[in-house]
């Protein structure tokens, strides 16, 4: 939405202040102006985050298939263009998914959850271990002394840690039972569950239609401006989406056969292993969350299943040669330096997404932080441009729109010489 032109028939008339109508619009009126446009852009924000709130429930099931869509639709291509139908590509990658869910729920989850039950009575055992035999182990091996603060607080803590082990108990299964009907209200629904597949297939058949014709509606008068942002949006959000998921796919193989032979070594257990690898693999999506979850677990099962320091070590060894990997060779050549998304901001957003909407906040929260990403460049030259940063009145016939000068500014960037020039 552009400002009125001040420069109007009109203007020769005398502004109640005695001042030229082009300097009496940008001393008072504009800003009456842009005070209604910008509560009227506040209204209609709030009016949409509402309705959003009201019915997440029935949006997230059409938004998670509207993402698996969008990231498996370059996959269909792959397949159209080496012959296959693309209803026969859609169910391929379908059953391979169910096939791949599956197994990981009849295999691997039954073993983490029941090692995870008794995890948090374990805790203090934990800390038991870590003063009578990692300590020790340290200070032999290293000479370094270990400070007494250090084994006293461990003691402290492990002792604290038993004593309030009922009321953490009582907390986590609070927060579990809330996590539960949130998710269970949401995500996991026999409807939800049948209607995602559902309309992940019509959404991932009729794609390339759906694209177009969201194009077609797209005002003709900046349609060029308009497809330059929505593929810059597509190259931010698209490149981080496929780049993170295929890293987390190499990372889950990576940290289940690196657990798998730490813990089948240590007798903790090859499937409690595996299945550890695959979800701190799988949560790496989020940048670091899979790590920490990963290790955490990993050093606890290790210590709570105590047969030497040789676990420990391997653990910390199969962790840091695996983000030594990742950090240096698996997401460089994956991702590369296509995306803008730094992870500070890919997890604040997610955060923000949480707190606003819930599960449907985290499924919107990374393309509308791509979006600010592609548009921020605009708002600075638009903002650059503005009487507010020069401290100039313009002195040309009209306003230039918000598009115009974020075009111009591309422009500029794009042939530097003559702007200089």
């Amino acid at each position: 939405m552009s400002e009125p032109n001040p420069q109007t028939p009109d203007s020769g008339k005398p502004h109640p202040s005695g001042e030229p109508a082009s300097v009496a619009w940008h001393s008072y009126e504009r800003y009456p102006y842009l005070l209604a446009k910008y509560a009227l852009f506040a209204v209609a924000i709030l009016g949409v985050y509402a309705l959003f709130h009201s019915v997440q429930a029935v949006l997230f099931p059409v938004l998670a298939s509207l993402l698996i869509a969008y990231l498996l639709d370059p996959v269909v291509d792959r397949f159209e263009e080496r012959g296959w139908s693309r209803t026969r590509a859609i169910f391929l990658l379908l059953a391979m998914g169910f096939g791949v869910l599956g197994l990981f729920l009849v295999f691997l989850v039954p073993s983490l959850i029941q090692k995870l039950g008794g995890l948090i009575e374990g805790v203090p055992q934990a800390f038991n271990t870590m003063q009578t035999d990692l300590l020790p182990w340290v200070q032999e091996k290293t000479g370094y002394q270990i400070p007494e603060t250090a084994s006293a607080a461990i003691s402290e803590y492990g002792a604290t840690l038993q004593a309030q082990l009922p009321t953490v108990a009582r907390a986590i299964s609070s927060a579990a039972g809330g996590l539960v009907t949130q998710v269970g209200a949401v995500a996991s629904s026999l409807i939800n569950a049948v209607m995602i597949p559902f309309f992940t297939f019509y959404f991932l058949r009729d794609f390339d239609r759906l694209t177009a014709t969201v194009g077609s509606y797209l005002p003709t008068s900046n349609r060029s401006f308009y497809k330059s942002r929505i593929s810059k949006v597509d190259t931010v959000i698209g490149a981080w989406f496929r780049g993170q998921v295929e890293v987390a796919l190499i990372l889950a193989v990576m940290y289940a056969i690196g657990l798998g032979i730490v813990f089948g070594w240590a007798g903790v257990g090859i499937g409690i292993g595996l299945a550890i690898g695959v979800l701190a693999g799988l949560l790496n999506i989020i940048p670091y969350f899979g790590f920490a979850v990963g290790f955490v677990l990993s050093i606890l099962m290790v210590l709570l299943e105590w047969s030497g320091v040789g676990p420990v070590v391997g653990v910390v060894v199969v962790f840091a040669v695996v983000q030594g990997l990742e950090g240096w060779v698996i997401t460089p050549r994956i991702v590369g330096d296509k995306v803008g998304l730094s992870p500070v901001v890919v997890i604040i957003a997610l955060l923000l997404g949480q707190e606003l909407l819930g599960l449907l906040g985290v499924l919107l929260a990374l393309p509308i932080a791509g979006a600010v990403n592609v548009l921020m460049p605009d708002v600075i030259a638009v903002y650059k441009s503005s009487s507010w940063y020069t401290g100039r009145v313009s002195s040309e016939g009209g306003r230039r729109s918000f598009i115009q000068v974020a075009m111009q500014a591309e422009q500029d960037a794009q042939d530097p010489v003559n702007t200089s020039t």
